[in-house]
């Protein structure tokens, strides 16, 4: 891949904290720079713990190390804090007959090598439609919990908060706006989250997960989700590189690719099946699908998941949206186009794909 040199110490940095590989910082070291990216993708715990353990000649200035520290710190207790919750509303709604499914966060950390270095937000917790309502209502009566509105979501999932901690109860893990596409993806989700759960335990609570072949493949579409609205990090990327690893010689690869065919993903999966390999540093024979022949299209994947980071796309536009109706017409309408140029020039016909549909649902609502 086209890097810079701190981009390539980023990497390298990276490698270290998810597979110990030795760290090599040839040339000059820009940590303000390093750091900068860190912090930008999600990654500033797995860059600070490996920096910190670094010879003393080379880790950054003792400001900037006392700033890792205090980020470290700070993951921690937050991560304390989430774990305290989330065993108070997993017990609450077992004791009322619901079993909740975790999706991503604590789940996703057990499989880095030092679950507390992986930051994360919210807890997502997927309990189905059938007990959505109540297990909101159970949630949102615990001690300290808030709602900004005291009626429940009618969208994939409604917030409860507890101070800075944030739970999402599901009723669907993702919602696709094509009627097809989306009877296809809840049938992928019946099997990961119904049929075919895990058990594992949580510093010794026990939580229920998504099966393995829907931890690999949840993980990778909820990053592209992030791609191609809001922008995608490495963190996100580095997630579905874990679930790779740990899980590689465990899934069902025939299943996992009827699932990425059936979403039309196999053109991103290659794309950043590529990255995850040239940059993260995981073992091609543990990428399923590799194609080593989508180098071009994985560098402009690249340079776009380097310039927009985690959540960072720049949206000015996008929350201007106008009160007159017409106006928020001819502005979500913008926007549609906005999004498939951006798009576009990346992977065509993905973005055709969510022209089509977008166009069509335009139409009916107009109508």
């Amino acid at each position: 891949m086209n890097m810079t040199t701190s981009e390539a110490h980023y990497f390298s940095l990276m490698k270290a904290a998810l597979w110990g590989e030795p760290v090599t910082l040839d040339g000059n070291v820009d940590w303000r720079e390093i750091i900068g990216i860190a912090r930008f993708h999600a990654t500033t715990t797995l860059v600070a713990d490996v920096a910190l353990r670094l010879p003393e000649s080379d880790r950054p200035s003792e400001d900037r190390q006392a700033k890792l520290k205090g980020a470290l710190r700070s993951n921690l207790f937050s991560q304390i804090e989430s774990k305290q919750i989330l065993t108070k509303v997993v017990t609450t709604l077992r004791e009322n007959g619901i079993e909740p499914v975790l999706l991503k966060g604590f789940g996703l950390a057990q499989l880095y090598p030092n679950p507390a270095l992986r930051q994360f937000g919210d807890n997502d917790l997927f309990v189905g439609l059938a007990c959505f309502h109540e297990a909101c209502a159970l949630v949102r009566s615990l001690p300290g919990a808030y709602t900004w509105c005291m009626e429940v979501d009618s969208g994939r999932h409604y917030n409860v908060e507890f101070g800075n901690v944030v739970f999402e109860i599901h009723r669907v893990s993702a919602e696709m706006t094509e009627p097809k596409e989306n009877a296809l993806y809840a049938a992928i989700e019946h099997d990961g989250l119904v049929e075919h759960v895990q058990h594992i335990d949580i510093d010794g609570f026990p939580i229920t997960i998504p099966s393995k072949e829907f931890m690999v493949f949840f993980t990778f579409f909820h990053a592209w989700h992030h791609f191609t609205t809001s922008g995608v990090g490495w963190r996100q990327v580095s997630d579905v590189a874990m679930a790779l690893h740990v899980y590689y010689r465990q899934i069902d690869l025939d299943k996992l690719h009827k699932w990425i065919e059936a979403m039309d993903l196999m053109q991103p999966w290659q794309a950043f099946g590529y990255l995850i390999v040239n940059c993260l540093g995981l073992r091609e024979a543990e990428m399923p699908f590799f194609n080593a022949s989508c180098r071009r299209r994985a560098q402009k994947v690249y340079r776009r998941v380097m310039a927009e980071g985690n959540f960072k796309r720049p949206n000015r536009f996008r929350n201007r949206k106008p009160r007159n109706k017409l106006l928020h017409k001819l502005h979500t309408s913008i926007l549609v186009f906005v999004d498939f140029f951006h798009l576009a020039s990346v992977f065509p016909r993905c973005a055709f794909k969510e022209l089509r549909t977008s166009l069509k649902n335009g139409f009916r609502k107009f109508f």
